[in-house]
């Protein structure tokens, strides 16, 4: 009887655990068919590359996270999420170039709870995202400003000298961009102009004196002759007016809103008027040569242009125009006279 019941016992534990056994199997299978449904999905939704880094990745399990940005769907590695605190996908990542990423509120993917943070619409609503956009704007802008100095060459004159063989290197510093001009002498190079490209968002509540204590700040830091570029996405009237007005010497004002293709600068100031044209994104600028072939005059079949022209039109102390003609290679002066000759190509 006992041996009997053990025997029940037995059978009933086994049947149990094969029960279990079996049930396990299912769930098993279950989860690889939940996972292999989901690597279908990101693989239909052209997901497999990490939108950061563009590793191939492999297992949903190495996915860690979503690009932050508004709208954006793009997904993030473990790598690039958990190590390196990327937290936008490489498009998106310019917006906030030079801000810690690591601060976005972090928006978890595949977590067991299901929480939905829309961090884009509220930073479509904050500072923050105004910011971000304008960081942006003003990043796309110097790379723009970059690239047509390469292509069409950089400036090549200041209010004291033309610059013969100049070059330009674009880098960041302190927050801004900055495009040094240089001219290499025997084995040094100088810088003979900055170019400073900055976001206005910082500076737009300002007002006018502070705006220029802030000027004469960022004038300071840099070599040469200063042309700063303020990067605006709707300045107000009073600062536009402000950069209409604007004129002090040693540098030039200007105020750009790319997104519009607006600039805006003094242009009762011969020199800011004369260096416009580089940051005119609906313009061809001129080398200096052109420009003064435009003052010249036709004189017994040679091209001359006269001292006087030149100050005027440029703004150049009557004193300094003389050593600025003098210092291009492509001009001869004429002894005894205020006119310069272009010399035979």
């Amino acid at each position: 009887m006992g041996g009997e019941a053990d025997n029940e016992g037995r059978k009933l534990g086994s049947e149990i655990e094969m029960a279990r056994k079996e049930l396990e199997m299912d769930v098993e299978k279950r989860e690889l068919e939940a996972k292999a449904k989901l690597d279908e999905i990101l693989s239909e939704n052209k997901m497999e590359f990490c939108s950061r880094c563009n590793k191939k990745i492999g297992s949903r399990t190495d996915w860690a996270g979503k690009c932050l940005w508004s709208g954006c769907d793009k997904l993030l590695c473990r790598e690039c999420w958990d190590v390196k605190k990327y937290r936008f996908c490489k498009d998106h990542s310019r917006a906030v170039y030079g801000h810690p990423e690591e601060e976005a509120k972090k928006k978890e993917f595949f977590k067991e709870e299901d929480i939905k943070v829309d961090l884009g619409a509220m930073l479509e609503e904050s500072d923050d995202s105004r910011m971000a956009k304008l960081i942006f704007y003003t990043s796309e802008y110097a790379r723009w400003l970059d690239k047509r100095l390469g292509k069409v060459g950089p400036i090549d004159w200041t209010p004291k000298e033309f610059l013969s063989k100049a070059n330009a290197k674009m880098e960041k510093k302190n927050g801004e961009f900055v495009i040094s001009i240089k001219v290499k002498r025997w084995f040094m190079s100088k810088v003979k102009a900055s170019v400073i490209v900055t976001s206005f968002g910082e500076t737009a509540e300002l007002d006018a004196n502070s705006l220029t204590a802030y000027l004469h700040k960022l004038s300071r830091q840099y070599k040469g002759y200063k042309l700063i570029v303020l990067v605006s996405d709707g300045a107000k009237l009073d600062l536009v007016n402000f950069v209409n007005r604007f004129s002090e010497k040693g540098f030039s004002l200007y105020m750009v809103e790319p997104r519009k293709g607006n600039l805006y600068f003094n242009i009762n100031d011969p020199i800011t008027r004369g260096y416009s044209g580089w940051f005119n994104q609906k313009k061809e600028p001129y080398n200096f040569n052109a420009k003064l072939k435009r003052l010249a005059d036709l004189v017994s079949g040679r091209l001359v242009v006269a001292e006087k022209a030149v100050a005027k039109d440029f703004g150049f102390n009557e004193h300094d125009v003389h050593g600025v003609l003098k210092s291009c290679k492509f001009l001869s002066h004429i002894k005894g006279t205020d006119t310069f000759f272009w010399k035979e190509d």
